[in-house]
């Protein structure tokens, strides 16, 4: 971590002091993390601080942040009286947050103990008066929940602690208990509710009055199903109908690209927490409440927190009989899975062939407690289903100590069909980007827009959709944002009737990894199934006490291309490889697998108690630009998106971590204009920077500190970086970690230091990550490397930033006395740069001239100092001159390629070759950049890494075979040349 001295970096921030508002130090930030006007003494201690604080009389602002950790520690301690172990750091941030008021949804995989949370979170709500409600998606785990809230009473009153009021209602309770705790519902009778989602649906009149302080949503699929429950609960946080009414209009406006007045009532300090094992919700229109009214949107992230070995074995034409020998081979406790493509009777003829072999099977089609409950007690080895993300099996179960395995039977593959009427921007537009590749140059310019444009609309809810198929029905025109879906997918037809006209359907065939046919006025696009295989294999990994259990996937390959896709799908996704299967490795991992299912049992049955290992933690990523924030945020699923202060964050699972991403806008401070040296001070020899929040008026963009008022257009309507500063301390509170992924140079490591100053009262562990460019591959490297800031970059980018203060202002002042002129400017770089260009135009003038005459095949002559320079271009542009040729020679040079793009030599071959202006350049750098598409462009380094010449490797061998030759261009330091990121060419770019 940093170590500042006195005799190092030194700065202070105005107003920034979290209690008092005051100026403070970087140093005091550091320490004690507030000013010395609040606190003399040199404390770190947080409750030394916050009861110095109090005795002094200074406490505030800073006492909502320390009580929340206070509080925090009492539940965790309550939390480990029940369960017999501390919290997760998971479940910490969200306890965090459900202390501090805030709704959110919970983004982590299943097995994290979510649910547990839910009850333990409702149970501590209750010692304080407060009532909480808790929906689950069936009557099964109603009574799984009471029986597990009974311990935990029974737990409490033998402590001799006061034991809330808990209730439940589900399907099969007898007719007097049915009426009992109906009244007990009528009556408020309760601290704590417990029903199914159905129940809110169909008795909301009970509940509807009750004061809930705590509502707690788990398995957030099944709660949408219904789309009235999302109102229903409005209703029940204290909102009203004209709320939801606004919230509705708010989306439809946004759509629309449109604004809407009024306001929603402030939430009215209620909070709500939806969770899922998936959070792939319905993307209705009244999915947006959720977003204008909580600040939140359920997201979908891939499991991809696994720890499974992928084998993989070539059928030798019977899927059946090899699935058998598996079987036969390994045991029980396995899952097997049918391709989507084969269905439901494939899976059917599965199951009758293992029966046939004397194997206990049994077709699970859905959700059966009693069936799990003997496949669990063994009276079952195999459960069959279809290898899909929406398959009970493969998203409903969460058995750590039973599942061992997976078996897919053919390779996990989807058909889609697009007609050429189709409705749905979603198919046209994952038809067209696979057909992309096989364009002629006159389809690739003509679908460019049309799937630039689809790419903007998707995803559409399916009250969109729904609207488009009526329209087309009754042959009418939609309006608003319906209406330009309408027209997109209108043009987009268009271009599938002629495609179907004129594609090559031989050329796609050929290739490995898709497989387009065309029937009658169809597409039927066969590609594989990655979510389906993730989800599915999945289920044989799971979370328990000691990490995460070892699973085994065996997929036998009955489609050699449908393989090929899926395995360089999942390596992107996952990162993961397929191994072939052979028996002695085979063996080996079961081992591994049987040992990791006794620990779960022996825990299961109390042999034996470990603490909780922190598998997964929460971490705030801090990025500079909003696009760089999207593109890491989407690199590991759709990420879920909450809204604070009007600033959008993004929340995803990524291996060991989920991450909420955000962006900071740039830099946060600047130098002062009021105090000191132009914002420098001198104290005993010392000089400190004096910084403030920047500030920009929403008026004319202008940038400027200190002013109340916009110095270019006089406007008030200004927004202050003080407010990002505030969003990322709320954050900081909430997370375990924070990593800082500014820009990796001076002027990046400049934004971080500030950065890093301003979170550290609120969360001690921080740190600095560096990636040169935005992909998967780096951040992970970052992630596993991450360091502290580097002090002397600071430093650089804190003297450069004075000396454009002093010179600039200084010499500029000098100009308007000069002149009297005040348009005129100087500054540290541009005036010596000024100089050296008039120099080497006076020293142009100076020169030999040098002719240069390109001959009519192709030769170039060079006349060093001709004697009559201007009678030679009168006779090249007459053309009467002649050239003779006395003597030929040959001689065989090797041409050595130019080393890669370093940034000078990148605006160099920019100006010259395109006229593109220096500013304009960087601009379009750095949007490919933060898009993932290029390594940083700021660099003098032409070192090209392993990775780069992968890509390099892979993009020659497919368009230009046994023509690579690597070479590293091997410089000083850890920097690298500016090349590209991902082995694309200029039709695969255009549909990036």
């Amino acid at each position: 971590m940093i170590e500042v001295s006195v005799e190092g970096l030194r700065a202070i921030y105005r107003g920034m002091c979290p209690n008092c508002g005051g100026d403070i130090s970087d140093l005091e930030l550091l320490s004690t993390g507030v000013c010395r006007e609040c606190l003399p003494k040199q404390l770190s201690d947080k409750e030394k601080v916050y009861l110095e604080l109090i005795k002094n009389g200074r406490i505030g602002e800073y006492a909502k942040i320390l009580e929340v950790e206070f509080e925090l520690k009492r539940f965790s301690e309550f939390f480990s009286s029940l369960i017999g172990s501390r919290p997760w750091a998971l479940q910490e941030v969200w306890a965090k947050r459900v202390l501090m008021g805030r709704s959110f949804s919970i983004v982590a995989p299943t097995g994290i103990g979510k649910t547990h949370f839910g009850l333990i979170m409702a149970l501590y709500l209750a010692r304080k008066g407060k009532k909480s409600y808790i929906m689950v998606p069936t009557s099964l785990l109603v009574k799984h929940l009471l029986d597990r809230a009974g311990f935990f009473l029974e737990k409490l009153a033998a402590r001799g602690e006061p034991t809330p009021t808990i209730i439940g209602y589900y399907s099969g309770m007898r007719k007097k208990e049915i009426e009992e705790t109906l009244n007990r519902i009528r009556n408020q009778d309760f601290s704590i509710l417990i029903t199914t989602d159905r129940f809110l649906y169909n008795r909301f009149e009970l509940i509807k009055d009750v004061d809930f302080d705590f509502i707690f949503v788990d398995d957030v699929d099944s709660f949408l199903k219904s789309p009235k429950n999302i109102d229903k609960v409005v209703l029940l946080m204290g909102f009203d109908i004209k709320d939801i009414e606004w919230a509705l209009k708010k989306e439809e406006k946004k759509e629309q690209k449109t604004s809407v007045t009024g306001s929603a009532r402030q939430n009215p300090g209620k909070v709500l927490v939806v969770s899922g094992a998936t959070l792939r919700g319905k993307r209705t229109k009244k999915m947006g409440v959720f977003r204008s009214l909580f600040g939140f949107e359920p997201g979908f992230s891939p499991e991809f927190i696994r720890n499974i070995s992928n084998l993989y074995i070539k059928s030798a034409g019977d899927v059946k009989a090899e699935t058998l020998n598996i079987i036969k081979r390994h045991g029980p406790g396995c899952l097997v899975f049918a391709p989507q493509v084969r269905g439901l009777e494939y899976a059917k003829e599965i199951a009758l062939a293992l029966k046939e072999a004397g194997i206990n099977a049994f077709i699970y089609e859905r959700m059966s407690p009693k069936l799990l409950e003997r496949f669990v007690n063994g009276e079952y080895a195999v459960l069959i289903g279809v290898a899909s993300n929406r398959s009970p099996l493969a998203r409903g179960l969460d058995l750590p100590e039973t599942i061992r395995y997976i078996v897919f039977a053919g390779v996990p593959r989807r058909e889609i069909r697009v007609s050429i009427n189709e409705c749905s921007p979603q198919k046209i537009l994952t038809l067209l980007r696979a057909l992309s590749p096989f364009f002629e140059e006159k389809f690739s310019r003509e679908a460019a827009p049309v799937i630039a444009a689809l790419t903007r609309i998707v995803p559409v809810t399916k009250d969109i959709i729904d609207r488009i198929r009526e329209a087309d029905e009754k042959n009418l025109e939609l309006d608003g944002f319906a209406g330009h879906v309408q027209r997109v997918v209108k043009e987009a037809r268009k271009l599938l009737v002629k495609i179907m006209e004129d594609i090559d359907l031989r050329k796609v065939t050929e290739r490995l990894d898709v497989d387009v046919k065309i029937e009658g006025n169809e597409y039927i696009l066969v590609i594989p199934d990655v979510d389906g295989y993730i989800q599915a294999s999945g289920r044989s990994s799971r979370f328990y006490a000691m990490g995460i259990s070892r699973g085994v996937s065996i997929l036998i390959v009955d489609d050699e291309k449908a393989f090929y896709g899926l395995s360089k799908r999942i390596q992107l996704a996952t990162e993961e490889e397929f191994e072939e299967y052979f028996l002695e490795k085979a063996q080996e991992e079961f081992r591994q697998v049987d040992m990791d299912r006794e620990v779960i049992r022996k825990i299961r049955r109390g042999e034996f108690t470990i603490d909780a290992v922190d598998i997964i933690r929460s971490a705030l990523i801090v990025v500079e630009s909003p696009t760089k924030a999207r593109t890491i945020a989407y690199f590991f699923g759709r990420p879920a998106k909450r809204t604070i202060d009007d600033f959008t964050v993004y929340e995803v699972a990524s291996g060991q971590l989920i991450l909420n991403v955000v962006a900071s806008g740039g830099h946060i401070f600047d130098l002062t204009t009021e105090g000191g040296f132009h914002g420098v001070l001198k104290e005993n020899g010392f000089y400190i920077p004096v910084y403030t929040d920047i500030r920009r008026c929403n008026n004319c963009g202008e940038q400027f500190t200190d002013r109340g008022e916009c110095p270019s257009c006089g406007s008030k309507d200004i927004r202050s970086k003080r407010s990002v500063v505030e969003l990322i301390q709320k954050l900081a509170t909430e997370v375990n970690k924070v990593f800082i992924a500014t820009d990796p140079d001076a002027e990046g490591e400049k934004i971080g230091y500030d950065i890093y100053v301003m979170v550290k009262p609120y969360c001690r562990n921080v740190e600095r990550l560096e990636f040169h460019e935005v992909t998967r591959r780096a951040l992970r490297k970052a992630l596993s490397e991450p360091r502290s800031i580097r002090l002397p970059y600071v430093q650089a980018q804190v003297v450069r930033r004075i000396e454009d203060r002093w010179v600039g202002f200084e010499l500029s002042r000098k100009l308007w006395e000069k002149f009297k002129l005040m348009t005129l400017s100087a500054g540290r770089v541009q005036t010596p740069v000024l100089g050296w260009v008039i120099k080497r135009v006076e020293e142009l003038k100076n020169k030999i001239p040098v002719a240069e005459v390109s001959l009519e095949n192709g030769l170039l002559v060079r006349i060093v100092n001709p004697p009559n320079i201007e009678d030679l271009k009168r006779r090249f542009k007459e053309g009467d001159l002649r050239a003779r040729i006395e003597g030929i020679t040959f001689r065989e040079d090797k041409i050595y390629p130019q080393p890669p793009y370093t940034t000078d030599s990148m605006l160099k071959d920019a100006a010259q070759k395109l006229g593109f202006t220096v500013g304009y350049t960087m601009g379009l750098a750095q949007t490919l950049f933060e898009s993932g598409l290029i390594t940083y462009h700021r660099t003098d380094a032409t070192t090209v890494s392993t990775t780069g010449i992968d890509i390099a490797r892979r993009y020659i061998e497919e368009n230009h075979p046994g023509l690579f030759r690597p070479r590293e261009y091997r410089g000083d330091g850890a920097h690298e040349c500016i090349r590209p990121t991902k082995p694309l060419n200029l039709k695969q770019l255009r549909f990036y």
